[in-house]
């Protein structure tokens, strides 16, 4: 097993992921943006190397983070991760993001996830393991992922998910199957550029509500990071 040793937050974190399988991009950065000192139980859902729970665990020391994860290769590196930084308040577990742990019931603030974003079937898949895992997804699991994630949160916490486009209106239709209260926020390259992805929020409700919120700009004109997403990766 081959893996990098790179860096996050303007070389604040040091941060190893594999050479070749799942390497992290700019969702984590915009998911532990979310984040806030008011949190003080998080869940990063599909943890992946741990990139969300490290730059949270950096900025926030107060708060306590829980991550749940199924490749044990990734879990390897989360908790190396977590390790080479000496970060106290991260907790790494292996646990199946779609099977349900009632031990954690209505535990968490807030839960930040980015679930693979392409449907198994729909595409020719990776043999990779690591990029297997992360990347592809039976309609069904995301259902069961998006119900856990409702279920693990507190009456009044809520969910930042990012997925591609695409996808939106079928995680709608989950989320509307489950009565949740939903804002959407469409991801766009550009100004004026069709969204490529898109950040949810939901929370528990006892009836379905939806409403969009402005668009997130990654990019200006002249190609660099807006100055959001500049902040975003200090």
């Amino acid at each position: 097993m081959l893996y990098t040793k790179d860096y996050l937050l303007e070389s604040k974190i040091t941060y190893y992921q594999l050479e070749k399988g799942y390497r992290s991009g700019i969702e984590p950065i915009i998911l532990a943006a979310q984040a806030n000192e008011n949190h003080k139980n998080i869940l990063d859902l599909g943890c992946g190397n741990g990139t969300i729970s490290l730059i949270i665990a950096h900025r926030f020391p107060g708060t306590n983070i829980h991550g749940f994860e199924k490749n044990t290769i990734h879990l390897k590196i989360s908790k190396l991760n977590k390790t080479t930084n000496g970060f106290k308040n991260i907790k790494f577990t292996n646990q199946d993001v779609t099977k349900f742990n009632k031990k954690y019931l209505r535990t968490f603030d807030l839960i930040l996830t980015n679930p693979p974003f392409f449907f198994t079937h729909s595409v020719i898949m990776s043999k990779n393991k690591s990029l297997k895992d992360a990347k592809y997804i039976t309609k069904n699991n995301l259902y069961l992922w998006i119900e856990n994630a409702l279920k693990y949160l507190k009456i009044n916490g809520e969910c930042y998910l990012i997925n591609r486009f695409e996808n939106l209106n079928y995680m709608l239709e989950i989320l509307k199957n489950l009565n949740a209260e939903v804002r959407v926020k469409p991801i766009l390259s550009f100004r004026n550029s069709k969204p490529k992805n898109v950040l949810i929020m939901f929370k528990n409700s006892t009836f379905y509500k939806e409403k969009k919120l402005k668009n997130l700009i990654i990019h200006t004109k002249t190609s660099r990071y807006s100055k959001k997403i500049q902040n975003w990766f200090k």
